[in-house]
């Protein structure tokens, strides 16, 4: 399910951002363009960090910004920034990936999560994903290391 969605038109790279804020808009922009979803889905992201503070960073150095699916999801839908210096959404947090996720309920999104969790639980994995140079090659890691955690 994570292959199918984070493909390598959802994964961009970028040396680095001024801002939190700008590093959501940046990751979430290939699914804006995709009319996965509504800019406003991306202020709610942003509004939602603001309220509740950095409780996206869900593992050292990666955070997944998401809102509700009635701010303007139109399909299950991720993407995903690769920064090469780290934004900090909180002074001791520094975030290289950004894996935004876009859900349209509250079910269907818990197999590609499942998947992202498999990958992130080990920290040779994010080190990997971090020191990729290619969207192509974060395609494949993220194959390999999905591939290497399920059966089959």
């Amino acid at each position: 399910m994570l292959t199918r969605l984070l493909t390598k038109d959802c994964i961009q790279l970028a040396n680095f951002v001024h801002s939190w804020q700008e590093a959501i808009h940046l990751a979430a922009r290939p699914l804006v363009q995709q009319n996965k979803i509504e800019q406003r889905y991306v202020e709610a992201m942003i509004q939602s960090i603001e309220q509740y503070g950095s409780y996206i960073v869900i593992t050292p150095k990666v955070a997944i910004p998401h809102a509700r699916p009635s701010d303007g999801v139109y399909e299950l839908a991720m993407s995903l920034l690769r920064l090469q210096q780290p934004v900090f959404f909180s002074p001791n947090q520094p975030v290289y990936l950004l894996i935004v996720l876009a859900a349209i309920d509250n079910t269907s999104h818990l197999q590609a999560l499942a998947d992202l969790a498999a990958v992130l639980q080990d920290p040779d994995h994010i080190e990997g994903l971090i020191a990729c140079q290619h969207a192509d090659m974060i395609c494949e890691k993220i194959k390999q290391y999905t591939t290497k955690e399920s059966p089959g």
